[in-house]
């Protein structure tokens, strides 16, 4: 496996309220899934998931365990996984989420790596970054603003 894609956002908050908005389920589930299992600590599960379509109970997941919990600094998820309601199946993968305190709060920096080759893999680094480009978006308007995805 190769390639890596990484997305940095700047969040006015102090860095133990960035990283809370990763392992908490009630942060997770306002700005990033439909759906959350977390085990707050190195060894437990971070699994997400969202719906294709309100009227389905079809959707995405990602899983994996989590390698490194390191409160406010960093969080690993390890062999993370992520399927579609298509069958497609995306991994092993690993996520590294660093928080960096900076004079204006917070610099959160997401690495997901392990991507793959061939043809399935290039669509999927292809929504990759514009995928966490939006969801780092989502974090910042929800630790900032209090503003939660639609229908939260």
């Amino acid at each position: 496996m190769s390639g890596a894609v990484t997305r940095s956002v700047l969040v006015g908050v102090p860095r133990d309220r960035a990283f809370d908005a990763f392992v908490e389920v009630r942060d997770v589930l306002n700005w990033l899934a439909d759906g959350a299992v977390i085990g707050r600590r190195a060894g437990g599960n971070w699994g997400l998931g969202w719906y294709a379509d309100p009227d389905s109970d079809a959707g995405y997941h990602s899983i994996g365990v989590i390698e490194s919990f390191e409160p406010p600094s960093l969080l690993v998820v390890a062999g993370l996984v992520f399927t579609t309601p298509e069958g497609d199946v995306f991994g092993p993968m690993r996520l590294s989420v660093a928080l960096d305190e900076t004079a204006g709060g917070t610099l959160v920096t997401v690495t997901q790596a392990g991507l793959g080759e061939g043809a399935a893999w290039d669509d999927y680094r292809n929504q990759l970054g514009p995928g966490w480009e939006r969801m780092l978006g989502d974090l910042k308007a929800w630790l900032e603003e209090g503003r939660k995805l639609p229908g939260r």
